[in-house]
């Protein structure tokens, strides 16, 4: 993928159709098994729970993925936003793709997008996957690689209900999804993707200079001890690789005309999804990861009271940092005096207070949840704190 997982896919991506006919019988025979594993894998993600649900964002990826088309192209990618704590993009053997909303929470404009397109469609339409699925064959076999990815999926794509729905794969689809997944494609391979990727980011007149830009923004977000294989992560080394290939093929574009970041439409295509994604993050146990989310937008909504409070939780979620109860009691503050408040923000702001022994603010804060929520599920628990902190000192 743009580092391990896109580029996995990618190469499987082209259909059976769309693969030039073979001198004999068993290429064909891997072809369609591979269009088989890769219908397999479609359904399952469909019914695991990770799909991301909004077919407005999903109608936007494929939009601009559809500018990228060559006639020579043959069947179009499909575009899916998928739920992941971690940036990837990946497409399957019968033109499914699929790009994590960590990916979309990462990149800043639709340029940048395109050029995450625009690789990823290079290894379906020049049949990466096909060619690394029959090297894995020689070299290993389909299944070896399955142990590694069924204790990863779970942990890594949306938890046990995606666990379950990936974890029976066959020994040929599971391999399949390990090269989209988890390894990654040659250097020759991701080289390939990196040039046409850029060709095809050129003709649609997106500003080029963008597409290093990727892949710095992913390395920044590799740590060197990452624990553990995770999907698109490739090593420091090989992403510097891709942002190398890339600078030089910008440096060899620079001096045309300007081309279109379109930031502003690719804003408004994602709409609230960082706020969703930072939620998914506190729950991988990512909180710095989901703060810096947050921040980003919140940097362009600053009065959008949700997102206040999600700041507040990204905090809540690392008590012992310095500070961070103090920031996340002013980010629930912030939530609490905006349109729109959750009545959450004020729970955990009377929370935090209560802990504290900042009974005053306790109860204020406990009050206005109340009011603002006479019939949450938990309204009888927090009336019990009220009669406690009344009978309280302040």
């Amino acid at each position: 993928p743009l580092r391990v997982l896109a580029a996995t896919l990618a190469h499987g991506a082209s259909s059976a159709a769309d693969v030039p006919a073979p001198a004999d019988a068993a290429p064909r025979k891997d072809v369609l098994e591979l269009r088989r594993d890769a219908d397999d894998i479609e359904k399952r993600i469909a019914t695991s729970g990770l799909l991301y649900g909004r077919p407005g964002l999903d109608a936007y990826l494929q939009a601009v993925a559809d500018g990228l088309r060559r006639p020579e192209d043959g069947e179009p990618i499909r575009l899916h936003a998928i739920k992941g704590p971690w940036p990837n993009a990946f497409v399957l053997p019968n033109g499914a793709s699929y790009v994590t909303t960590a990916m979309l929470d990462m990149l800043d404009n639709e340029a940048q997008l395109a050029c995450v397109l625009g690789h990823e469609m290079t290894h379906l339409v020049e049949q990466h996957a096909l060619q690394e699925m029959r090297a894995q064959r020689t070299r290993q076999g389909w299944a070896t690689a399955l142990a590694v990815l069924i204790g990863a999926v779970g942990a890594y794509y949306g938890g046990s209900q995606a666990g379950a729905a990936l974890a029976d794969l066959t020994a040929s689809a599971g391999q399949l999804w390990t090269i989209s997944a988890v390894s990654g494609y040659s250097r020759d391979n991701e080289r390939e993707a990196d040039r046409v990727g850029f060709e095809r980011l050129v003709a649609a007149g997106y500003d080029t200079a963008q597409a290093p830009v990727v892949f710095e923004l992913l390395l920044a977000r590799t740590p060197d001890d990452a624990p553990g294989t995770r999907p698109y992560f490739a090593t420091h080394p090989r992403l510097e690789e891709r942002i190398a290939s890339f600078r030089e093929l910008a440096a060899a574009q620079a001096g045309g005309p300007a081309g279109a970041t379109n930031a502003e439409r690719y804003f408004v295509a994602i709409g609230d999804l960082p706020i969703e994604q930072a939620l998914l993050l506190i729950e991988a146990e990512q909180p710095a990861l989901a703060r810096l989310g947050i921040h980003r937008y919140l940097d362009r909504h600053p009065d959008d009271a949700r997102a206040h409070f999600v700041a507040g939780e990204t905090w809540r979620a690392q008590p012992k940092e310095s500070g961070a109860i103090d920031y996340a009691i002013a980010a629930y503050a912030q939530a609490a005096a905006l349109p729109g408040t959750p009545p959450e923000a004020l729970r955990n702001k009377g929370l935090l207070h209560r802990e504290r022994g900042e009974n005053a603010l306790a109860r204020e804060a406990f009050e206005k949840y109340i009011a603002l929520d006479p019939q949450a599920v938990d309204a009888g628990i927090v009336r019990l704190y009220l009669q406690e902190l009344s009978a309280a000192p302040p």
